[in-house]
């Protein structure tokens, strides 16, 4: 946020407004962010386009947004871009397997970049940057419950577009933890629907196996789970496997 001036009471007032429109443009913000993500359909994709889309329109000096989510074993995929230069960005970073937006997300930091023209940290990734138009940059890691979610960058024309006093920070900083919350939540909704898919596929795939070979649920089940073993097969896989071929996989 804006640092208040101690010196003078009409320099002082002056800020106090300053900061007041600061803080209410970052409650417009999240007002409008909370509106588009509640009226979008719930997939990751949708979600994070629209936090992307509202990144632009409410942050002043931004022209494009990515959002980066963090998959099982630390792999990063992009799953939302608005403008040409973050998808190229983002693709370039996955082929190095280096650059700011992977910094944030395996350092849980805030990376910025605030020239490109300068910026020797990344040499290849600045050059490029350079030529697709972008002078600074920004790249918060989005986490929730100490969990590492993924990424959300923007991205500017001008250099030195973004710091810690800017005006835009605090509404920076909400859409950030807005993105991930929503993230978060929307995680925990896929896995319980996907347990829920699961179990009932485990359920009709014990009643195909009771129905073969003439056993009750537990020994069904029993069966079910030490083929899974043998074979290095997921139980909800193998359940998948049974309810369709009505058998065990030769």
């Amino acid at each position: 946020m804006v640092e208040r001036s101690e010196v003078g009471g009409g320099s002082s007032a002056l800020q106090d407004v300053q900061d007041e429109d600061v803080v209410e443009r970052a409650y417009r913000g999240a007002e409008r962010l909370a509106r588009a993500l509640h009226a979008r359909s719930g997939s990751v994709e949708d979600l994070v386009t629209a936090i992307c889309e509202q990144a632009v329109e409410l942050v002043g000096p931004v022209h494009g947004a990515g959002v980066i989510i963090a998959a099982p074993r630390r792999h990063l995929t992009t799953v939302a871009a608005i403008g040409d230069g973050p998808a190229v960005l983002d693709r370039l970073q996955q082929d190095t397997g280096d650059g700011p937006c992977l910094t944030a997300a395996r350092e849980h930091v805030v990376v910025r970049v605030h020239d490109t023209a300068s910026e020797d940290r990344w040499p290849a990734y600045a050059e490029t940057a350079r030529r697709l138009g972008v002078g600074s940059m920004l790249c918060l890691p989005l986490e929730a419950d100490d969990r590492l979610l993924g990424t959300l960058s923007l991205y500017a024309a001008a250099p030195n577009a973004f710091g810690e006093q800017e005006p835009a920070e605090p509404t920076v900083r909400l859409l950030a933890a807005l993105a991930g919350t929503t993230l978060a939540q929307t995680r925990l909704v896929d896995q319980l629907r996907e347990a829920l898919t699961s179990r009932d596929l485990i359920g009709q795939a014990k009643g195909v196996v009771m129905a073969r070979y003439g056993l009750d649920a537990d020994q069904a089940f029993a069966l079910i789970r030490r083929y899974s073993q043998d074979h290095n097969l997921k139980l909800a896989e193998l359940a998948g496997v049974l309810c369709t071929r009505l058998d065990f996989p030769t």
